[in-house]
């Protein structure tokens, strides 16, 4: 077969996706001209499409080697590292790409969404808005930028990119979902609900159309209209739950806890009795509670000291718990079994991964917010020992409420709060294992209301500072401004955090009263432990 024919053939199959057979004719191509980069290229993004990640390294590395001012080479190796979540190699080759080529827009828009990615509002917005002036008509960045203006909750800057962005795409339903959701910000609920009522988005796209959904659901309760606002959340948790990731089982969860309840039940002070090691005097403090309690308002309070660094929901402690189960077969039921150096070697990984998302500085308190962590204090309380814990309180129905009316990313915890009796009786089981881990351990404990934060600012944050052994700055009272255009928010408060303290969500329940009648027993109990 000649040359041309190879390449045409293996263009074809690139077209049809046939990444496999493009990489059979690429390589005879390579036989024939074993100098031409571009086929390296090639070769890389059909083994990358095929997820042989390491295999496309290679490709683009010789490449590279045959042409060093490939700006495409580059770039799509900052892809690959980006995956690899090598951040390092990731920046290098993309800034080389750029180096190469400033006005290359793949280059641009890949940085800038690895910027996003890993939370560089400034970076993701400089490059993501570069990408946009050179080539202006493609709608990825702007949806990119809609995104980080939402999530970052600068909407001044999100209703510019939309007025821009509306030049080219005039029509476009998600510039007007996110025209439906700055409506919706600017309090102006009418006008969202018309917006979010006409839209209509990529009947595929179930996750916007879920959050589209939600939207119009709250511009309801905003309303007052709360029958509407009901259903609303209702059909908005059902297409949540039909998303084609969401590979999430409920019970899973619930299952786990009622284990945990069952074993730390039977078990003996003893065996629960931890060994206190004074020289754990670096142990995080964990922010813990069941979700919507408030974490986050308390998460960004307390990130708005220059001595306090928040870690907002990341999976380190998964990783501890992945690693005491790979040693001793279980996370929870043989802790008894880990050894001195075997908690050496977790404060070690934890902190390892901690780096990944701050940066160490010995004089500043760390605070892992990730609420059900509250579920694994057997572990952490087996891992540091000095640990302090700083547990969320919210009136149980305003809780349990708030979750329904998120739209949660479906997980295995998650999908209990598409409906409110399942959400309930998570909570209810969640408390009670907390309640036993409070006999059994203990707890460094404070606890924070959320109303006393609402209602009662400064009394209640400088007694939760005082337990952390920090003092008062005068900048916490205006944590909302503190917060704004400082970093992506990604839990679901993410909207609320950078307004003044508000009560309008105190009570709220009151309001679907009817929704909780099936559960009251419940919340009999938790309203009676927690004094509402």
């Amino acid at each position: 077969m000649e040359l041309k024919e190879l390449i045409d053939l293996s263009n074809k199959a690139f077209q049809e996706r046939n990444f496999k057979k493009v990489i059979d004719l690429l390589k005879k191509v390579i036989v024939l001209q074993p100098d031409r980069y571009e086929i390296y290229l090639r070769l890389g993004l059909a083994s990358s499409s095929l997820g042989n990640l390491k295999e496309a390294i290679d490709y683009f590395e010789k490449g590279a080697s045959i042409n060093s001012n490939s700006s495409p080479i580059y770039c799509n190796l900052g892809n690959i590292y980006a995956e690899l979540g090598d951040k390092t190699l990731a920046l290098k080759n993309y800034f080389r790409a750029i180096e190469i080529d400033p006005k290359s827009f793949n280059a641009n828009y890949n940085l800038g969404s690895y910027y996003f990615k890993i939370d560089d509002i400034k970076n993701a917005e400089k490059y993501l808005n570069l990408a946009v002036n050179i080539t202006p008509n493609h709608i990825y960045p702007y949806n990119s930028l809609f995104l980080l203006y939402d999530r970052s909750n600068n909407y001044k800057k999100l209703e510019g990119i939309l007025k821009k962005a509306k030049n080219f795409f005039p029509e476009n339903s998600i510039i007007k979902f996110f025209e439906g959701i700055v409506e919706y910000k600017n309090k102006n609920f009418k006008t969202a609900v018309d917006i979010f009522s006409k839209v209509n988005l990529d009947k595929r796209d179930l996750s916007r159309n879920a959050l589209k959904t939600n939207y119009l659901a709250k511009s309801y309760d905003s309303l007052g209209m709360y029958q509407e606002a009901y259903k609303f959340f209702e059909i908005s948790n059902k297409i949540s739950e039909e998303l084609p990731q969401n590979n999430s089982n409920k019970k899973t969860f619930m299952d786990s806890i009622l284990k945990r309840i069952n074993y730390f039940s039977n078990i003996t002070n003893k065996k629960m009795q931890k060994k206190i090691d004074k020289s754990h005097n670096s142990d995080p403090v964990f922010l813990i509670g069941f979700p919507r309690s408030g974490t986050t308002l308390l998460d960004t309070i307390l990130r708005t000291h220059n001595l306090i660094d928040v870690i907002e929901e990341k999976p380190i402690v998964d990783k501890l718990l992945k690693e005491i189960e790979k040693n001793t077969g279980s996370s929870f039921s043989n802790l008894e079994k880990i050894e001195e150096l075997e908690i050496k070697n977790l404060k070690n990984l934890y902190n390892k991964e901690r780096q990944n998302y701050v940066k160490f500085d010995k004089d500043k308190i760390y605070i892992d917010k990730f609420p059900l962590n509250i579920v694994y204090l057997a572990e952490i309380n087996k891992i540091f020992p000095n640990a302090r814990y700083i547990l969320a309180v919210r009136n149980p129905r305003d809780s349990v409420l708030s979750c329904f009316m998120q739209s949660f990313t479906p997980n295995d915890a998650m999908s209990n709060m598409f409906n409110i009796n399942d959400a309930s009786n998570l909570y209810d089981k969640t408390m009670e294992l907390f309640k036993i881990y409070e006999r059994r351990l203990d707890l460094k404990l404070h606890v924070v209301k959320y109303e006393d934060v609402i209602n009662n600012f400064e009394p209640t944050i400088k007694n939760l500072l005082k337990f952390l052994q920090v003092e008062w700055t005068d900048n916490l009272s205006e944590f909302y401004k503190t917060a704004e255009n400082k970093r992506i928010i990604s839990t679901p408060s993410y909207d609320q955090v950078n307004k003044p303290l508000y009560s309008q969500s105190i009570g709220r329940w009151k309001n679907y009263e009817d929704q909780f009648i099936e559960t009251s027993k419940i919340f009999e109990k938790w309203n009676k432990e927690f004094n509402y």
